[in-house]
């Protein structure tokens, strides 16, 4: 099943039978699912699967669309995604939020308090790292080692310091040795370019444990 896009109210509200406007608060559906959410550090105008126009990226939508029918198994088996393109705008991180918005909707039921994805801005990530007056918490850091799923959002950052390298290093290798699914989004849409802003090694752990999907059309922003 699908979302409801662009809504402020519920996902569920035109499939559910017994929605109403004011039943948000004593839905156990409704509760779990946005507790996943906030969770997962997905910024709020994003909370929502946005709806997108394939055009020339018509076969990558649809291998997407069976990763993402089939995504618990996925998940489950450990697996890496790496979503690409040359140009900017395009659904690089749209798709990836489709994704780990329909996991959240797998796995909702009795979940509790459990941080099963987050969504990783990599820049912001580095720039909190580097905080610290402001420091992230172990329960932040362990939640990014042990968690389901993550987004990493701009995996090719270029700026690295060899103190960031040193821990996305350290973040990623945890993950993929303890078969932990990864989602990412780049710009470098080969792997020379990916090793030239992130470094051979990090680069081959990303590039060489992904299914690598890359966009080819035009910025759909």
């Amino acid at each position: 099943m699908d979302f409801k896009q662009n809504s402020n109210a519920c996902w569920y509200e035109e499939v559910c039978s017994e929605y109403r406007q004011d039943c948000k608060q004593s839905c156990i559906r409704y509760g779990e699912m946005l507790y996943l959410v906030q969770s997962s550090g997905i910024p709020k105008a994003r909370w929502y699967p946005a709806s997108l126009d394939a055009g020339s990226d018509y076969d990558n939508f649809v291998e997407l669309a069976k990763i993402k029918k089939d995504i618990q198994t996925q998940v489950n088996n450990g697996f890496n995604l790496y979503i690409t393109s040359e140009g900017t705008g395009n659904g690089k991180t749209s798709w990836a939020l489709k994704l780990l918005l329909k996991y959240f909707d797998t796995v909702w039921a009795g979940n509790g308090f459990r941080v099963r994805g987050l969504f990783i801005h990599v820049p912001t990530l580095l720039l909190q790292l580097k905080d610290f007056n402001n420091p992230i918490s172990q329960d932040y850091k362990d939640s990014i080692l042990n968690c389901d799923l993550i987004v990493w959002d701009e995996i090719g950052y270029s700026g690295l310091s060899n103190y960031d390298y040193t821990n996305l290093l350290m973040f990623l290798e945890n993950r993929i040795l303890n078969g932990k699914a990864n989602i990412f989004t780049s710009n470098c849409n080969t792997k020379k370019k990916l090793e030239d802003v992130v470094g051979s090694k990090l680069a081959s752990r990303v590039w060489e444990t992904s299914k690598i999907i890359e966009f080819k059309g035009k910025d759909r922003r």
